[in-house]
């Protein structure tokens, strides 16, 4: 269980616990959070095992429809309706389990115990010691609520009660043969809980305690629009699950704490700069929420828009900042807040909630939320066999894929959830390869991703041991499972390499190697016609195009090479020649001055024109791509 391990189920040392016959309210706080949790028969989950979430940021990742929103929905607890899951392997019409729930582990402080006993308002059943002297039953079950941080071992059918896994709830000992509890009860005018009578059996109340703080500290947002901009005046602290009440919760709040209320007007501006200011006022008996892009010291609230005509995440944030800025500890559920904010607006919420401490639980597929939120667990949840299955992805093993993606000149977020990558040799080739694969091949490869390596001359080191680590690398980089590709290919230009040198890289790198036919991808490019289309592309005056037969003059000057013929369509010349070095020559000598030659942005345009005006010229490029994209559809070795 590592750093969730549970107090042992010994009898406890209590006689350093405060022993009178009555228990004081004392401001000692220490945060409710939860510790682990099991799912079972509910949605595409048979039972999800037993998963630990950290006291800050988790992070759940998985595809769409793999189970990832039941695990997060799992986090309304009792709230949650049955929804059992359906297996393959069981036939039509065989009756199946109806019941859905959760098993949790729940931390817990003795001062939350208290306060919720006194909110309770009746008796409590404390499960005590099993010793025979009715003294010692007492001062232990009493000590209970005095400890700084109890787990309590608990089960939630979904829509009903809750039920502790086992006498007692608590797990401070052993079900023993003197099976008792102490029945307590809140004194409100003390401040105190006070003891009512021991009571034999397996009585216990904490689970029912729990739940109300739970209710009021366990918030989980879910991808969708809330409709949540009015609701009937009335005075309200805790916000509402659906977050039905969030108008009347903010015109309280905005009366009774105009300084937080003005932080809070900070973080939303933060992260939605056009807006200014939010308030709520009055309309009709009703508190309704208005949302202004002026600064509230412009006092026009005319200029202000109903917050029901805002966009669709506003609300859920504002939900979001009133939970984080005014529980005590909650535990903040988020599901997939990409899905309703822009990327920018996403991770800057989670900037903020960063400096709240709450225990946060984050759905996401996207790599710069992870990257922000720097997350101590991570989940990623896959559909397979059936049924949803959970494996946990060390913090670790991210950190050191982000290094890595580092050295490699990558960043996390171009390759984070594709299933397959082909590492390319630079950028002309990261954005011309999959221009080719969808115009002239017409192949649409969901997953797919095209990388630039940053150093393609790390795979021919004469040191093979050292050649050997790069590819390790690459190959560590492209299989973190379900973060980054799990099968690769490389395509390299050939160069000057010798044939010798080539079979010796695809050895290496067990077949994932490809080599372009020719020296390098400009090659491909050297049609006179589509580099007179790119000279009155970039030239500013576009009265004056430059002839095609002084394109071939340029080229046949800049590309003479021994023996050569001349003839522009010789294989041999065109497989061979320098023709980055040729299209610089011929920018330079015919193009206006000032336009010089850029590799990456002219080979984009010559690739286009070669597209849409002579796509035969490009087959033989189009059959090695597809020949390096067949590569990743292999099992990775």
């Amino acid at each position: 269980m590592g750093i969730w391990e549970v107090i042992p189920k010994l009898p406890v040392e209590y006689s350093n616990f405060c022993l009178s016959r009555e228990v004081n309210i004392s401001i000692l706080y220490i945060a409710m959070k939860i510790l682990r949790l099991r799912l079972q028969n509910y949605k595409s989950f048979r039972d999800s095992g037993w998963l630990e979430f950290a006291p800050g940021f988790t992070v759940v990742i998985g595809q769409n429809n793999s189970g990832k929103s039941a695990l997060l929905e799992a986090f309304r607890l009792h709230r949650n309706p049955h929804h059992k899951h359906k297996m393959v392997g069981v036939d039509a019409g065989v009756p199946l389990d109806e019941t859905s729930s959760a098993e949790f582990d729940l931390s817990i402080s003795g001062e939350e115990l208290r306060n919720a006993i006194l909110a309770n308002g009746g008796v409590v059943h404390v499960p005590a010691l099993p010793v025979n002297s009715e003294q010692d039953a007492t001062k232990f079950a009493l000590s209970v609520l005095q400890k700084e941080q109890i787990t309590l071992q608990l089960k939630v059918p979904f829509s009903s009660g809750w039920l502790g896994r086992d006498y007692p709830s608590h797990a401070l000992f052993d079900k023993g043969q003197f099976e008792r509890s102490l029945g307590v009860i809140g004194n409100r005018a003390r401040r105190s809980v006070e003891p009512v009578g021991l009571s034999s059996g397996q009585m216990d109340s904490l689970p029912q305690i729990a739940q109300r703080e739970c209710d009021s500290t366990i918030y989980v947002f879910r991808a969708e629009r809330l409709a949540i901009g009015t609701t009937p005046a009335q005075e309200a602290t805790i916000l509402s699950p659906d977050g039905q009440n969030l108008a009347a919760v903010l015109h309280t709040w905005q009366g009774s704490h105009r300084g937080q209320f003005e932080e809070f007007n900070r973080h939303v501006a933060e992260i939605f700069p056009s807006i200014r200011y939010v308030s709520v006022g009055l309309v009709h008996n009703q508190s309704e929420v208005k949302v202004s892009q002026f600064d509230a010291s412009i006092q026009r609230g005319d200029l202000a828009d109903p917050l029901q005509n805002c966009g669709t995440g506003v609300g859920q944030v504002l939900c979001i900042l009133y939970v984080a800025m005014t529980v005590r500890r909650g535990v903040i559920v988020i599901d997939e807040p990409s899905s309703f904010l822009h990327p920018g607006a996403a991770k800057k919420l989670m900037q903020v909630l960063q400096q709240y401490n709450h225990q946060y639980i984050i759905g996401t597929h996207s790599a710069e939320l992870l990257a922000t939120v720097k997350p101590q667990i991570i989940y990623s949840v896959e559909w397979k066999h059936g049924e949803s299955s959970v494996r946990r992805v060390e913090a670790d093993q991210v950190n050191d894929l982000k290094m890595l993606l580092t050295d490699l000149g990558v960043s996390f977020s171009d390759v984070f959830g594709y299933d397959r990558a082909v590492w390319v040799e630079g950028p002309t080739e990261e954005i011309c390869f999959p221009l080719i694969l969808e115009k002239i091949l017409k192949e649409v490869e969901l997953g797919l991703v095209f990388v630039a390596m940053k150093n393609t001359g790390d795979f021919e080191r004469k040191n093979k041991r050292q050649a050997a680590l790069i590819w390790s690398i690459y190959k560590k980089v492209s299989s973190g499972a379900a973060l980054l590709p799990a099968t690769v290919s490389f395509s390299f230009d050939r160069e000057s390499r010798t044939q010798q040198e080539i079979d010796d890289l695809v050895r290496e790198s067990k077949g994932a190697a490809h080599f372009l036919p020719r020296l390098c991808y400009e090659n491909y490019l050297l049609e006179p016609e589509a580099i007179a289309a790119l000279l009155r592309w970039i030239a500013r005056d576009k009265s004056a195009p430059v002839a095609p037969s002084r394109i071939e003059e340029a080229m046949r000057r800049a590309g003479a090479t021994p023996g050569w013929s001349g003839d522009l369509a010789d294989v041999n010349w065109l497989s061979n020649v320098h023709a980055p070095n040729l299209l610089k020559a011929v920018i330079d000598e015919l193009g206006e001055p000032g336009n010089a030659y850029d590799k990456v942005r002219h080979s984009k345009f010559l690739t286009e024109w070669l597209i849409e005006h002579k796509p035969q010229l490009l087959r033989e490029l189009a059959a090695y791509i597809h020949s390096v994209v067949e590569t990743t559809r292999r099992p990775a070795t």
